[in-house]
Parts: C-alpha cells; sequence; structure tokens
C-alpha cells in the first residue's frame, strides 16, 4: 500500500522533471525511473527477507527451549503484546524502508540521466516541494 503511494508520486515527480527540460519520450524515462524505483524496492524487500531469515537461523540454534520462550514474549505482531519501540522500527524498516529506497534510486534516474546535473543530497531529492504544490493547485477550481 504505502509502496503504491510513493510510485504514483515517483511518476510525477519524474514526469514533471522530464518536462522541465522537454526531454524527448517523457513516458520512456518516467517507464526507466519507475522500473528503477521497483527493482530497489525488490531489492531492499529480498534483504529484508534475508536478515528475518538470519535472525531466525540465529534463535533455533540455541535449542526449541528458547525458541518457544522467544516466540511467548514477542507474540503475534497484532495481539496487545506488540508495541513500543521494537514494533515500530520494526514497521518502519519492513514496510517505510524499501519504498524510501526505491525513491533515492528513482532520484538518481532523475538527476543524472534526466537532469544531467552532479549528484548530491540536494540534487537527489529536489522537486518534491513543487511536485505537491502542483498537486495541491490541480484540487483548485477555476
Amino acid at each position: 500500500m504505502i509502496g503504491g503511494i510513493f510510485i504514483v508520486l515517483v511518476a510525477i515527480w519524474l514526469y514533471q522533471a522530464a518536462m522541465k527540460v522537454q526531454k524527448k519520450n517523457t513516458v520512456l524515462w518516467v517507464a526507466l525511473g519507475c522500473i528503477v524505483f521497483f527493482i530497489v524496492q525488490f531489492l531492499a524487500v529480498k534483504m529484508n527477507a534475508s536478515l528475518a531469515e538470519s535472525l531466525l537461523a540465529a534463535t533455533t540454534d540455541k535449542g526449541p527451549e528458547y525458541l518457544d520462550e522467544g516466540y511467548s514474549r514477542s507474540g503475534p505482531i497484532n495481539t496487545e503484546s506488540s508495541g513500543g519501540f521494537r514494533s515500530f522500527f520494526m514497521f518502519f524498516w519492513v514496510e517505510i524502508i524499501p519504498p524510501l529506497l526505491g525513491v533515492a534510486g528513482a532520484g538518481v534516474v532523475r538527476t543524472f540521466l534526466i537532469l544531467k546535473e552532479k549528484i548530491t543530497l540536494k540534487s537527489l531529492f529536489s522537486g518534491v516541494k513543487e511536485m505537491f504544490v502542483d498537486i495541491g493547485r490541480s484540487f483548485k477550481s477555476n
């Protein structure tokens, strides 16, 4: 769900950048940026899965009693025992970080290939404020 919102915003962001510099084949540049977004997000999700599997393997080496104790302490994520900083961190790491890394990947495509600028932190995410201002203006009637 969060990734879907991010990809729509990334597509608008890339489209506005391509139109600003009057690139030919604007839709292809937007598609390239979106493909990079999906590839980076996919790799980040795979990294999260590998990390979870390695953590699970580390806990199973200590014996089944330790695993049962760890499960009873953590419990399923949707019970009243969940919460606090650990749950927030896990949510942030699993749900927010992959799309943000995808945005950074699309930002590299936007900065380096579309705008042909030097990649800096400022240039990597430039144009985001203007994008939201333009989206806000689109909802106003004349």
